[in-house]
């Protein structure tokens, strides 16, 4: 059994940690109020775009320019990763790494991850991923970061580096519901957008809800489905419209993730000090008992050498 000496110094330990714990706690509720206003604040710019987009590629003269039209070939699927810089939030990151790889492998794609996060480059770095560096994103999500991504995706994809591309994310439920997801980005899918701005949904078609703002009320049939012109072409249009998409997509996606974040770490820290609450008290009683045990020894000494002497 260890000393009293010890069991001290231990229990000494453990406070101070839950002290820590208790403080990141307190900060990670705090940022989760500042994450959650930020996701709400941009959900009617980013259903607009959808909106936009949706209503730009179900025109019948877009469905053959490179943006919209599937590749016959699929050689390469890009993935783009958003994770945190920092730990000590559970399982937030392993999992939607996890989501990742177990998709690229259901895929049997060649795989190129583009890692927005430290965590998830660091991730897929020590298991041989091929990786496109990035800056780390700072810890309040900003459009002109999601542009920066956004604009190499559209690169790599106009260049034929890659074939499609995956957009990988957390999304919030609630403070302990958090789901990784993966969703296609490139090439656009009218079907797929009909369903995440609810617009003409045909029976047996459900809202598809990528946690950025909330059900839409039902719209009627879209008036693009008849005869258009762009102005510049359609062609010219898509290449203006697709980064400004791909953008807002990162953009909402990283501000969900910053959400999850926040949510998974201020659960943890509340676990773990709860943890060490627990272990102080286990300390403490065996501290006391230790205590108990040299005590009544002592007295027994004591009481024994009384008895010798008569």
């Amino acid at each position: 059994m260890p000393s009293m000496k010890a069991i001290k110094r231990r229990r000494l330990t453990v406070k101070n940690i839950s002290q820590i714990t208790k403080a990141m706690n307190l900060v990670a509720t705090s940022k989760l109020q500042r994450a959650r206003a930020n996701k709400s604040a941009i959900g009617k710019p980013v259903q607009a775009t959808f909106d936009i987009v949706y209503n730009t590629v179900s025109d019948a003269s877009a469905q053959e320019q490179p943006f919209v039209k599937p590749r016959e070939e699929i050689k390469t699927t890009a993935y783009v990763l958003i994770t945190s810089n920092r730990g000590l939030c559970g399982g937030y990151n392993s999992n939607v790494c996890k989501a990742l790889a177990k998709h690229a492998k259901q895929n049997e794609k060649n795989a190129v991850i583009v890692p927005v996060g430290t965590k998830g480059r660091d991730f897929f770095k020590r298991r041989g991923g091929n990786l496109v560096e990035t800056a780390p994103p700072s810890e309040t999500p900003n459009l002109a970061e999601a542009k920066v991504v956004a604009d190499n995706i559209v690169k790599m994809y106009e260049n034929g580096e890659v074939d499609e591309v995956y957009l990988v994310y957390t999304q919030f439920f609630t403070v302990l519901s958090l789901e990784p997801i993966v969703r296609k980005v490139l090439p656009i899918s009218p079907d797929y957008l009909r369903r995440v701005v609810g617009a003409d949904l045909k029976e047996g078609e459900e809202w598809e809800d990528l946690g950025f703002f909330a059900k839409p009320d039902p719209k009627p049939a879209s008036s693009v489905n008849q005869d258009v012109e762009f102005d510049s072409g359609i062609a010219e249009v898509l290449r203006n419209v697709i980064p400004w998409y791909l953008s807002m997509y990162v953009y909402a996606a990283m501000a969900s993730s910053a959400l999850c974040e926040q949510a998974a770490r201020m659960t943890s820290m509340d676990s773990a000090t709860k943890n060490a609450g627990d272990i102080i008290e286990k300390l403490t009683l065996m501290f006391n008992r230790q205590r108990q045990s040299i005590i009544t020894q002592e007295i027994t000494e004591i009481v024994s050498g009384a008895n010798a002497l008569q």
